[in-house]
């Protein structure tokens, strides 16, 4: 037996297979022609011809000679009777009219603009006859959006495809082969990165590692209108930082000058050297005139290297000795700075999952802040809660509850992207942060994870114990600051555990 439904689908295969926006007027039609067919009778598809049956019968013989199908036809054949019109002529000009002003906002429906989604509306509700009121409706809509519109972006791209057109149509092709052009600027991205890179200084790892990134994932960034911006202030940093390491640098230097002038006055003083040629050398020094010719300088310090070079030999002996001693203290300070390394690393992670702590994972949210600020680069805060883990404490103990949190890092580790910044916030609380992703691809990662962790077999002990997650996502768009995201994250991942845990919330 053939169903309702059944009639609608080979109705609307009808428009389809003919690439067809309809009516609702045209849609009835058809859908009554299949309905006929299928010798189902139905009160909407019979309504013209009951209105039809209540006329007096000099309108029903007029009306056998027309095929009046629907209701805006009848009311159209009775008001051209009344003002004794000529039907024929006047339905004939009205559905010209109507086909022809369809046609016209079909074509505009191709561009893709403000045009296209009020040309598809206009489509959608334009009748064959329009009340007034609707026509200055749909007439206010056309002059406001010619009143706004602006093709500054169309004449930039066409400017930048050297493109000479007229013809929109004609041009469309041209210009989407121009843009769909792949622009190399990796040589340039490299080239921007080397200039960059500090020539002394170590300041930057971070800023540059992540411009580094974005640029080799899409070069076309380096176009960006706030890119020029962006590489000056990074240059001058990084001239600041270079002339401020370069100054420690000579600090240092004056250090050690200082230092040697002190040895080798000692070192004099100590020698066999006569009281008298240190004043002879002394004076040689300070005759030393830079101003003067390479050749001169380079004599009178030949002069003086060849008096010292017999007392310079005893001193070398002394300097082995403390190049020993200094030798011993460097090794000492390496095994120092190994031991500062790991304190460091011990200070932002976890010891018993050794991910991220909560002191990291607020200094990752602040960079992300940063990011988003200077580049609106949007961020995904998703909270994840062990349900019921206080139960596999007091079940199994807290042995067991360990195994299971250190279970739930190594997959949050395993399935997050490199991009991704992993922790555990606290108790079994754990948050990943997504960079450059929207709310709903960060719940599709999260349901993802959920699905893992129910699936997966928890051993402790010979005894498998089961473990859901619920988690609660929010993105930083969606809200002022970054502590509302975190918040509004940890309110979702509430609602999640009050709707029933093993879940997780968007919305």
């Amino acid at each position: 037996m053939t169903t309702i439904e059944q009639i609608s689908k080979k109705a609307l295969a009808n428009f389809k297979d003919k690439n067809y926006i309809f009516t609702p007027d045209e849609y009835q039609e058809v859908f009554c022609k299949e309905a006929k067919k299928a010798n189902i009778i139905f009160e909407d598809c019979n309504k013209v011809a009951n209105l039809i049956q209540k006329l007096d019968k000099k309108y029903q013989k007029m009306l056998s000679n027309y095929r009046i199908n629907t209701l805006s036809e009848l009311v159209l054949f009775l008001i051209n009777n009344l003002n004794r019109e000529n039907i024929d002529e006047t339905k004939e000009f009205a559905n010209e009219l109507f086909t022809y002003t369809k046609r016209v906002l079909q074509v505009i429906d191709m561009f893709p603009s403000k045009a296209k989604y009020i040309a598809s509306k206009h489509i959608d509700f334009l009748k064959p006859y329009l009340k007034p009121d609707e026509i200055a409706k749909l007439r206010n809509e056309w002059l406001e959006f010619m009143t706004a519109y602006d093709d500054k972006n169309f004449q930039m791209y066409k400017k930048r495809c050297h493109l000479n057109d007229d013809d929109v149509l004609e041009m469309l092709p041209k210009l989407e082969e121009c843009l769909a052009k792949d622009e190399d600027f990796s040589e340039l991205v490299d080239a921007i990165i080397f200039s960059l890179t500090p020539s002394y200084a170590n300041f930057m790892d971070d800023e540059l590692a992540i411009l580094n990134k974005q640029l080799k994932k899409d070069s076309s960034l380096i176009t960006a209108s706030n890119m020029a911006d962006e590489i000056k202030t990074l240059t001058k940093k990084r001239i600041k930082k270079d002339k401020d390491e370069l100054k420690k640098k000579f600090i240092d230097i004056d250090k050690i000058t200082e230092t040697l002038s002190r040895k080798i006055i000692s070192f004099l003083k100590n020698s066999n050297v006569s009281k008298e040629e240190i004043k002879i050398i002394s004076k040689d020094l300070e005759k030393i005139d830079t101003s003067d010719k390479f050749e001169v300088v380079k004599e009178k310090l030949v002069t003086i290297t060849v008096g010292l070079d017999e007392e310079i030999k005893k001193f070398t002996n002394d300097l082995e000795k403390e190049n020993e001693e200094i030798e011993f203290l460097r090794k000492k300070i390496d095994i120092l700075e190994d031991k500062l390394k790991k304190v460091k690393k011990e200070a932002k992670t976890d010891a018993l999952t050794n991910m991220l702590n909560k002191k990291a994972l607020n200094d990752e949210l602040k960079k992300q802040e940063e990011f988003y600020k200077r580049f609106t680069r949007n961020y995904s805060v998703i909270f994840f809660d062990i349900d019921y883990f206080k139960n596999v404490n007091d079940t199994y103990g807290h042995e067991a509850g360990d195994v299971i949190l250190k279970s739930i890092g190594l997959i949050l580790n395993r399935y997050s992207r490199d991009i991704d910044i992993v922790g555990r916030f606290g108790g079994e609380e754990f948050i990943i942060i997504a960079p450059e992703t929207e709310k709903e691809g960060a719940y599709k990662f999260a349901d993802k994870i959920r699905k893992i962790i129910e699936k997966t077999k928890f051993m402790y002990k010979k005894t498998r114990i089961k473990i859901t997650i619920s988690a609660g996502v929010a993105e930083r768009k969606e809200v002022s600051s970054i502590q509302d995201s975190v918040k509004l994250a940890d309110e979702r991942l509430y609602k999640a555990k009050n709707g029933g845990r093993n879940r997780v919330e968007v919305n």
